[in-house]
């Protein structure tokens, strides 16, 4: 959450994942809590961040403690290919925003989310590779530069939350969001290109400029979308 825009964003998924003081709450690939932090500000609630780097836990802890919602927050180092380290019934909504475009097996994970959620909870998930035009293989090569990457076809996310035993309550574009990023990061970026080519090499920013362009001019021409889906989970799971 780094500008009003996508606070508002957040705050409405809030009321989406019908969150409340009670509420158990976590949020999978969570990275430095900058969304968590801001549900257990707004709603103080209890919340649990799922990430694989470490430095995001401890970045997300620091965080947690300057806004005072560190007693709240909870952090758990797991990688999210694998089985979810928690109970069943473990939390009464979930949130995982821009991950499952570098999961491995996306149906595994929906069912290892029903699994952790109690009956009826609700699951909201954005995917920033959503492929709704012409792509081309040097697009797709630029879009995932920074590692693993999978880009599927409208409706395949609704049907595989369906598979896994979640029900689909409503779906939004949020490409825009996408759009404005990736060209707010690449003017920041070229700002500063001196030092950041200093400190990663010029190679390396060049990489980071033409997946940034690439970002924003699929998403400029609609050709690859960013979708949010929210589903519950059914009584009967």
């Amino acid at each position: 959450a780094g500008d009003l825009a996508a606070d508002d964003e957040v705050r409405a998924d809030i009321r989406r994942v019908r969150l409340s003081p009670s509420s158990r709450f976590v949020d999978l690939g969570c990275g430095p809590c900058g969304i968590l932090t801001l549900v257990l500000t707004t709603v103080r609630c209890r919340g649990t961040g799922v990430e694989f780097s470490r430095s995001a836990l401890q970045a997300g802890r620091v965080r947690a403690a300057s806004l005072g919602v560190d007693t709240l927050l909870t952090v758990q180092e797991a990688d999210l290919n694998e089985p979810l380290p928690f109970a069943p019934g473990s939390f009464d909504a979930a949130m995982s925003v821009d991950v499952v475009l570098h999961l491995r097996d996306r149906l595994k994970f929906f069912r290892e989310v029903v699994k952790v959620l109690a009956p009826g909870g609700r699951f909201l998930l954005t995917d920033a590779g959503v492929v709704t035009g012409a792509i081309s293989n040097e697009d797709i090569r630029k879009r995932s530069a920074r590692g693993y990457a999978e880009f599927v076809p409208m409706g395949w996310n609704e049907r595989l939350l369906e598979m896994a035993g979640l029900r689909l309550l409503e779906t939004e574009n949020r490409t825009a969001s996408v759009l404005r990023h990736a060209t707010d990061r690449a003017a920041a970026m070229l700002r500063h290109r001196a030092e950041l080519e200093r400190l990663w090499g010029a190679a390396a920013f060049g990489k980071q400029q033409d997946s940034l362009e690439t970002a924003a001019a699929l998403s400029r021409s609609g050709a690859l979308s960013r979708m949010m889906y929210l589903a519950d989970v059914h009584a009967a799971v």
